[in-house]
């Protein structure tokens, strides 16, 4: 990382690769299969994107893997940068007045009110932060439907588990690495989502069944949640194969 790299400067570097070799949100959709809008995000910031997105879309628009590794090692510089301590005062500056027992003793009695004011003021401050802050919508537990909608009306369990990808794409599990193992679920788990994305759009419908246009429980989305899998890492999940109660982003940031 150079010494002067921000969180806003990848972003735009990110988004110069795609230009400079000619690739659009939707090219790079269809290459990486993350969805567009969420890789649009990615190059605006300013703060820092998703660094599987970054490295997936680099991949797929052909960067060289050391290079992509490259990028990784970039994000996890800034991620881990903390802001600079303020410099210790200089030396050789001029001195003070002279003190005395007078004057000590008047500097003490401007340091404890100053500090007064300040608890003061923290304390007040902390009052209207719990009156009026929203609730914390950082994660949310989410129940897993795993059905299928069949025909006019039907929706039963499905034949296979859902589980959490490492890309929001249909059919993950068929895809090498794609599924993360030990994620397996039916209809009534829970997952505890912490971020929401555009991914491949997906449905929970058998379109081969008659009548399958009248069924009020076919649903269809490119929304997916990240949720956190038992080794820590998030996957995705679409959300069609959620409870409905537990669709439409839930007011989750993006991933």
């Amino acid at each position: 990382m150079s010494p002067g790299d921000t969180p806003a400067q990848f972003c735009a570097d990110f988004l110069a690769i795609m230009q400079r070799r000619g690739v659009s949100f939707r090219r790079a959709e269809g290459l990486s299969g993350w969805g567009k809008s969420t890789i649009a995000a990615a190059t605006r910031g300013p703060g820092l994107p998703n660094v599987d997105l970054v490295t997936d879309v680099l991949a797929a628009v052909g960067v060289e893997p050391a290079d992509v590794e490259g990028w990784r090692a970039r994000h996890e510089a800034l991620r881990d940068t903390a802001p600079a301590a303020p410099p210790e005062p200089g030396q050789g500056h001029a001195p003070g007045p002279p003190t005395g027992p007078r004057t000590t003793r008047r500097r003490v009695e401007i340091a404890v009110f100053a500090a007064l004011v300040v608890l003061v003021v923290a304390l007040a401050t902390t009052l209207v932060v719990v009156l009026t802050s929203p609730p914390d919508v950082e994660t949310r537990t989410v129940v897993v439907q795993n059905k299928v909608a069949i025909g006019e009306g039907q929706l039963v369990e499905d034949r296979t588990p859902s589980y959490l990808g490492v890309r929001p794409v249909a059919r993950c599990a068929n895809m090498p690495g794609c599924k993360i193992p030990g994620t397996d679920v039916g209809t009534g788990a829970t997952f505890v989502a912490v971020c929401q994305l555009t991914g491949e759009s997906i449905t929970n419908a058998d379109l081969t069944s008659t009548s399958i246009g009248q069924n009020p429980n076919a649903a269809v989305s490119e929304l997916w949640l990240g949720a956190r899998a038992p080794d820590g890492r998030v996957g995705y999940i679409s959300e069609v194969y959620l409870a409905p109660a537990y669709r439409g982003g839930l007011g989750l940031p993006l991933c």
